[in-house]
């Protein structure tokens, strides 16, 4: 099924009332979790001029009662306020040591009990798999700073900065 209207489903936000989701684009994850979850409102922080195309599409959607962006980088700009974190394919552009600096900046802006879901396509433990995600791996060293992680990886990045009950999921 198609991703971003899959893992709403398959996780459960019923506790969380304000999601950020960081360097999201379109808002497609954001519309599609707030849809699922009737109580979530969602901030999409991105550039400026893709807040501009953002907000076209939350119109179109219909979903400017509970979607909105805030213009920033997510390098130098302080986050909204928000008690869950949301990247989506941002990780696999970047090197693991700037992937920490984002896991921090989130462990350190959300509130106790804030919950931080890293959205990537995971390689096998071993990273000799899947094919699939290998290839894009691949893709992803010739192209940008980054790579795929592991799921293992990414719990031991998360868990280092002190979130708790970390998991990974396919």
């Amino acid at each position: 099924s198609y991703a971003p209207m899959a893992w709403p489903d398959a996780i459960d936000l019923g506790r969380h009332r304000t999601m950020l989701d960081i360097g999201g684009g379109s808002a497609v994850h954001a519309m599609s979790a707030t849809t699922r979850w009737a109580d979530l409102r969602a901030t999409v922080f991105d550039l400026p001029p893709i807040c501009e195309i953002a907000r076209d599409y939350i119109a179109e959607n219909g979903s400017t009662d509970r979607v909105t962006t805030h213009a920033g980088d997510l390098w130098k700009s302080p986050y909204p306020a928000a008690d869950l974190h949301f990247y989506a394919d941002i990780f696999h552009d970047w090197p693991p040591e700037r992937c920490r600096f984002l896991v921090r900046k989130s462990f350190d802006a959300l509130p106790p009990g804030g919950r931080l879901i890293v959205h990537e396509m995971l390689l096998d433990d071993d990273k000799a798999g899947p094919p699939a995600v290998a290839g894009y791996n691949i893709l992803m060293m010739l192209w940008t700073e980054g790579q795929q992680f592991s799921g293992a990886e990414l719990v031991d990045m998360l868990s280092e900065v002190g979130f708790t009950e970390v998991s990974a999921r396919r």
